[in-house]
C-alpha cells in the first residue's frame, strides 16, 4: 500500500481492529501504532502500542499524537441482546469515544480518517438501504438510540472535514452485521452469529432462536471490513459515507443450519421463542456505491467465513465435543 504517514488504528484489540492491523502489515505498512484499553495487546513485530481510555478527551488527544492517518474502529457493540439488558451504556460510551476521537483528530489535523459507522441509522421501510436515505426518517424503535448516535458522529466527522477543513479526507463506512474471529461470543450479549457458534460448539440442547428465524440480515466478515477500510484510504479530499455489504442477505435459520452442518452437530434441536423477537424482520443494504468507487468486493463467502470463525472459536474456547 502507498505510505501516507503514521497510521493510528483505534480499537486494535477488537473484532475489526485485529484484522485491520494484520491486513495493514500484509500490505506493506511500516509505521503503524495501535490503541488498546481493556483487552491485552498482542505481539506483532513493528507494531507500537498505546494504552488509552478514549472516553477521556485528554487520553484521546495523547493517543493520536503524531498520527497522519486514523482508522477508527473503537467502541462498544450495541447488539439486540445488549440493548435489552442495558439500553444506554453501549450507546453513550461509543458516543463519548467517537466524539473524543474526532475532536482529537481535528486538533491534530490528520490527513485522512476512516470511521466505522453502522447501518442501524437507516430508517424503517426502505426496500434497499442506499447512502442518501440515511437521514430521511427515524431509525427503527429497537435501534433508535444507537442509530441516532451513529448519525450524529457521521455529521460530526463531516463538519470537521467539509466545513472546518481540519481533516483532509474523511470516510464513514456503514458495514452490515460484522462477524468473525475475536468477536464477543457470550450468549447474553453477542450478536446472533457468535451466540449460535458458542451454542453449537458447546452442543447446547436445545438451541434457542428468537422469533421464527426467518428474519434476514446481511453478514460481512471482519476481514472484509478491514480490507474495505484500507480501500477507503484511496479517497480524495473531502467527506463521503458508504455502505459496506455483501451481495445477498441470509436468514437466521439458514445461518444456524449451516453452522450445525459445518460443525457436525447432527442431533441438534432447535426451539423458537416468538415472544423474544426484536429488530427489523429484514435489513437489505446496497453496497454498490462503495464497490463502484473503490473496486472492492468481499473476499469471504458466508460458508467460508462461518467455517473460519467456527474453527477459531473451537481452538480458542477449548471446548470438547
Amino acid at each position: 500500500m502507498k505510505e501516507q504517514g503514521r497510521i493510528a488504528v483505534l480499537g486494535a484489540t477488537g473484532l475489526v481492529g485485529r484484522h485491520l492491523v494484520k491486513a495493514l502489515f500484509e500490505q506493506g505498512a511500516t509505521d503503524v501504532f495501535a490503541t488498546y484499553r481493556a483487552r491485552e495487546p498482542y505481539e506483532l513485530p513493528g507494531l507500537e502500542w498505546r494504552h488509552a481510555d478514549l472516553t477521556n478527551l485528554d487520553e484521546a488527544r495523547t493517543a493520536l499524537a503524531g498520527a497522519k492517518v486514523v482508522l477508527h474502529c473503537a467502541g462498544k457493540l450495541s447488539t439486540t441482546a445488549e440493548l435489552r439488558r442495558d439500553p444506554m451504556s453501549s450507546v453513550t460510551d461509543t458516543l463519548r469515544i467517537g466524539a473524543n476521537v474526532l475532536e482529537a483528530a481535528a486538533r491534530e489535523k490528520v490527513g485522512r480518517l476512516v470511521m466505522l459507522s453502522s447501518c442501524t441509522g437507516y430508517p424503517e421501510g426502505a426496500t434497499s438501504r442506499q447512502e442518501g436515505g440515511m437521514f430521511t426518517g427515524d431509525p427503527p424503535p429497537a435501534w433508535f438510540g444507537v442509530g441516532w448516535m451513529h448519525r450524529y458522529l457521521e455529521k460530526q466527522l463531516e463538519w470537521y472535514c467539509r466545513h472546518l477543513q481540519l481533516i483532509g479526507a474523511a470516510t464513514a463506512l456503514r458495514p452490515t452485521l460484522i462477524y468473525g474471529p475475536h468477536d464477543d461470543f457470550k450468549p447474553e450479549s453477542a450478536h446472533f452469529v457468535p451466540s449460535f457458534i458458542h451454542r453449537v460448539v458447546a452442543r447446547e440442547t436445545p438451541i434457542e432462536v428468537w422469533g421464527d428465524g426467518e428474519q434476514t440480515r446481511n453478514l460481512v466478515h471482519a476481514g472484509d471490513v478491514a480490507s474495505a477500510m484500507i480501500a477507503a484510504l484511496g479517497q480524495g479530499k473531502g467527506y463521503q459515507a458508504y455502505n459496506v455489504a455483501t451481495p445477498a442477505s441470509v436468514s437466521v435459520n439458514d445461518v444456524l443450519n449451516l453452522l450445525i452442518e459445518l460443525d457436525g452437530f447432527a442431533d441438534a434441536k432447535i426451539v423458537y421463542r416468538p415472544e423474544k423477537a426484536g429488530g427489523a424482520s429484514a435489513l437489505t443494504v446496497s453496497g454498490d456505491a462503495f464497490a463502484a468507487r473503490f473496486g472492492w468486493r468481499p473476499a469471504m463467502s458466508l460458508r467460508a467465513g462461518l467455517a473460519d470463525t467456527l474453527d477459531w472459536y473451537r481452538k480458542t474456547a477449548k471446548l470438547a465435543r
